[in-house]
């Protein structure tokens, strides 16, 4: 670092204020624990526990299991009775002496129209899709969540050990500041101030470890609850680097999950729609009975089949087919809605994204060098007795806070990019 030329000091030794106020490095390149979770481990881990994610794989085999069954024929049934029985006379409760009275077993089956058993499996398959796109949005929720939890406990842990290096170089001041007091080299007031100063700092420490806390509880509602020595740094390595994010919204949100699951919803619709509409054509069942009897009069076998008759569609079949078409209709104004919305949340992002990317700039190319240059200046002061140890104090503070608004820029910078990488485009597996 490039200092001023100043003469030696009987005060704070020069080189120990500018380490302190301008020496402190910036960026993400903070320690974190070698067996900590990166940011790729962490969506992993979250795939692999999240409840959620199990109770729709459940489903999924669920809907999946029905296909096989939505196409068969109903199952057969068979029957037994007796067929003439007399009641009364002289052969009243023989089963032997009217030649009319038999014992009957019988076959049933009910054939449901080809068109309808065809819109019955279409309409299985339509399930099954819908809920493997209800999965795929699932995955991407959690992909978000956890790595929107991910990146706010390394930002906060970023940012509360930028804060431990400024409270430790801070208590340095202090341990020399009696000393200094005693030989008159610097006043009551300096004391007072950096006794003030530590106890701000501290207070804002207090903040960062309230916030980190639960950012880490967030987390590990993702991961899982973690060992204690592993919760104060759960992570490692920096977050990753996302490319620029598209202008070409609109193409892009017609990839989304959201947007995706709506369309197995819109053909199982028409499916129900086509089954409703090959209930006009009626069904149709045959049967096989065979009656035993006296020996003296012989068996009877007998074959019969039934058809429905759709005498009134108007009033039976056709308001079903209504209700289905006004169910296509919700689904594609719901789509229209979902994509509308997106696109909204989508630009809103953008917009974000550009104005963070804007405010780092200047706070990283103008900001932070002007508040360096400052202490540089007022400490140059302060060695020629022109001000105090408090201006100095002042000075470091105000780059303090550049420092740590820069952290939280970048934090807020990478949740938008994410946001925007989970919102245009369907989680990997």
């Amino acid at each position: 670092m490039n200092t001023l030329a100043l003469p030696p000091s009987s005060i704070f030794p020069r080189k120990l204020i500018v380490t302190l106020c301008c020496g402190l490095s910036l960026g993400l390149g903070f320690k974190t624990m070698a067996q900590g979770l990166s940011f790729e481990q962490t969506l992993q881990i979250a795939l692999q526990q999240a409840p959620s994610l199990q109770a729709r794989l459940a489903s999924v085999q669920g809907a999946t299991a029905l296909q096989t069954s939505a196409g068969q024929l109903p199952d057969p049934k068979l029957s037994f009775g007796l067929d003439s029985l007399p009641v009364n006379g002289p052969n009243r409760g023989s089963l032997t002496r009217d030649d009319f009275t038999q014992r009957q077993i019988g076959y049933l089956q009910d054939v449901p129209n080809r068109a309808k058993r065809a819109a019955r499996s279409d309409a299985a398959q339509a399930r099954a899709e819908r809920e493997q796109a209800m999965l795929q949005v699932e995955r991407q929720l959690i992909r978000r969540e956890a790595g929107l939890a991910w990146l706010a406990v390394y930002f906060v842990q970023a940012r509360l050990e930028l804060l431990d290096q400024h409270l430790a170089h801070q208590q340095v001041l202090l341990d020399t500041a009696p000393n200094q007091l005693a030989t008159g080299k610097i006043s009551a007031a300096d004391v007072a101030s950096l006794r003030i100063e530590a106890l701000n700092l501290a207070d804002q420490q207090g903040d960062l470890e309230r916030d980190l806390q639960q950012a880490i509880s967030q987390l590990q509602r993702w991961t899982g609850p973690a060992p204690a020595a592993a919760s104060a740094t759960p992570l490692s390595g920096p977050p990753p680097t996302w490319p620029a994010a598209s202008r070409d919204l609109l193409q892009q949100l017609t990839q989304n999950p959201e947007v995706a699951a709506l369309d197995p919803l819109s053909r199982m619709a028409a499916a129900e729609m086509r089954e409703a509409q090959a209930a006009a054509q009626g069904d149709w069942s045959w049967s096989v009975n065979y009656g035993k009897r006296s020996r003296v009069f012989g068996d009877l076998a007998s074959v019969q089949f039934t058809f429905e008759l759709p005498i009134a569609p108007g009033q039976r079949q056709q308001p079903l087919v209504t209700a289905r078409q006004n169910e296509l209709t919700r689904i594609d104004a719901e789509r229209d809605d979902l994509l509308r919305k997106l696109l909204l949340e989508a630009q809103t992002l953008l917009a974000e994204h550009d104005e963070l990317q804007r405010q780092l700039a200047r706070a990283l190319n103008q900001a932070l060098p002007l508040a360096n240059q400052r202490v540089l200046v007022v400490l140059a002061a302060y060695e020629s007795g022109k001000t105090t140890l408090a201006g100095v104090q002042e000075a470091r503070i105000k780059t303090i806070d550049i420092q740590l608004r820069v952290l939280e820029l970048q934090g807020r910078l990478a949740a938008a990019q994410w946001r925007l990488k989970t919102l245009t485009a369907e989680p990997s597996s």
